[in-house]
């Protein structure tokens, strides 16, 4: 028998890591259905997560503030998005419109520079941005046409977002159903963790 071709859903710019972002008014309610109904877990929560990045929206600064969640279904990650502040963002404009749940999808491509001016090329528009303050990792968000429906994000896969997403990857995979929920003020106390380094092999939980 000769095999089917593999198919892929996006073109290849894109690359292969994908991420479906879910935004919610309530983080806790919302984790709540993903733990106990869907079994997916564990969830890695920081609590600040704009605490370090200059965010623009539609041109212009926006001090948002808000908690992120990270589990994987396989090779997929999701994350759950919870603005806790009313700063102008495409989370409060998603809400707004009496919206939640899938809200954009997002790829980490090789080349992030080529894949956003693919995009542009192809008519999407930029509406906003999320940089570090040190000026590297930038995130760019993109609306498409109506009938795609969620917004794409693309992010260049840095060797600190490769070691923060795959400690929580390998969280997720070997996940026994334990702490379902593991809340961190910041990225850089989760990367400090015992989760993350047991995760990555760097040492034993204490």
């Amino acid at each position: 028998m000769i095999a089917a071709p593999h198919r892929k859903f996006f073109p290849a710019f894109l690359g292969e890591r994908m991420q479906l972002a879910f935004v919610v008014p309530h983080l806790d309610e919302a984790l709540r259905f993903w733990t106990e109904t869907l079994k997916v877990g564990p969830f890695v929560v920081i609590e600040n997560a704009m605490s370090d990045r200059h965010f623009v929206h539609r041109a212009q600064p926006s001090a948002v503030e808000m908690s992120l969640a990270f589990s994987y279904i396989g090779e997929t990650q999701i994350e759950v998005i919870a603005q806790t502040n009313s700063a102008a963002s495409p989370y409060k404009e998603f809400l707004d419109s009496g919206r939640q749940g899938l809200q954009h999808v997002a790829f980490w491509p090789d080349d992030w520079a080529g894949a956003c001016q693919e995009l542009e090329r192809s008519g999407f528009q930029e509406v906003c941005s999320a940089e570090a303050a040190s000026g590297g990792g930038k995130v760019v968000y993109y609306s498409g046409p109506a009938h795609l429906g969620v917004m794409l994000e693309i992010a260049p896969m840095t060797a600190e977002r490769a070691r923060y997403f795959g400690g929580i990857k390998a969280l997720a995979d070997s996940w026994d159903g334990s702490r379902p929920v593991r809340k961190f003020c910041s990225r850089a106390d989760y990367l400090a963790s015992d989760d993350c380094k047991a995760a990555s092999g760097e040492s034993n939980p204490s």
